[in-house]
């Protein structure tokens, strides 16, 4: 038996930092960078707790598919799915 899980990732900023030096003290030679980190969604930590939950009960092995991903996304749309979620596969 086997549990299905579909997950969003989200990006958010850490902090904007300035890469490189302006030349000639020319501010448009300066270029500004955002660094982000990629975090599960509220709605998919509580998805995933709920699968790892009933995947002991069942004792199933869990598939998980990354809904942000071009791969999680084609897998998603194959399958019905619209949402972070979980679903038992035979």
């Amino acid at each position: 038996m086997k549990i299905e899980v579909f997950i969003k990732n989200e990006e958010v900023p850490l902090q904007s930092t300035q890469l490189g030096r302006p030349i000639g003290d020319h501010y448009c030679t300066a270029h500004d960078t955002l660094k982000t980190e990629k975090i599960l969604t509220e709605e998919s930590k509580k998805v995933l707790e709920e699968a790892e939950e009933k995947a002991k009960e069942l004792n199933a092995e869990i598939a998980i598919y990354n809904v942000s991903t071009f791969k999680g996304q084609l897998v998603a749309k194959l399958k019905g799915v619209k949402s972070p979620t979980w679903r038992i596969v035979e």
